[in-house]
């Protein structure tokens, strides 16, 4: 499976080459592109998740993204009600912007393109966060598609939410149980969850 989607990199990387070759996100301002992010819609459930693991002491949330602009999606967070308080760190690309006119140049800054990207975050992460509190801390990741299920199976605790029939595939194909856990790996656990309103109980149980 990390063959396969390691072997994207060169296609996501073109495909980033034409966005800035043809200049299409040129000229934008992120005023734009927040309240572009603003008209994204969130699965039901999905704030009120967020918010309760944000009052949670020493509880640490993020998003880890292959989306194009951390602007967008902090538009998508504040009008969906997630909180701003405290500040959620976002892991994504993001456009260069010009300090004259404050525009999209239309390049990238292509840091995240493929599922092992998102690996390599959530371990930083896992680093971090052992380095602060001197403790080993517990990861959980929450993703609904494909180049999620590395970052998923990674993580102590793994919400695949959805019926992404490829990331069903893969999980029978690498023998992965939902809600065992695997011994063989520290107990991490992969749940399926159809939506968001058991999520908090199988975090808080896991």
């Amino acid at each position: 499976m990390d063959q396969y989607l390691e072997s994207l990199r060169q296609v996501e990387n073109a495909s980033l080459e034409r966005i800035r070759d043809y200049k299409i996100l040129a000229g934008v301002s992120r005023v734009e592109l927040y309240n572009s992010g603003r008209q994204a819609l969130f699965q039901p459930g999905v704030a009120d998740v967020i918010n309760y693991f944000l009052r949670v002491p020493n509880c640490h949330v993020c998003v880890i993204s292959v989306n194009w602009s951390t602007d967008f999606i902090q538009g998508a967070l504040d009008a969906n009600g997630v909180s701003n308080q405290p500040p959620i760190s976002v892991y994504c690309n993001d456009l260069k912007f010009s300090k004259r006119t404050g525009l999209s140049t239309g390049t990238m800054y292509p840091r995240l393109v493929v599922a092992s990207d998102k690996v390599a975050v959530l371990e930083t992460q896992r680093e971090v966060l052992a380095s602060r509190y001197d403790s080993k801390p517990r990861l959980v990741y929450a993703g609904d598609s494909l180049t999620d299920l590395p970052a998923l199976l990674s993580a102590d605790v793994g919400l695949f939410v959805g019926q992404d029939d490829h990331v069903a595939k893969w999980c029978k194909l690498l023998d992965v149980e939902f809600s065992k856990p695997r011994f063989d790996e520290n107990d991490k656990t992969l749940h399926h969850l159809l939506g968001w309103g058991s999520a908090i109980d199988i975090i808080e149980n896991s």
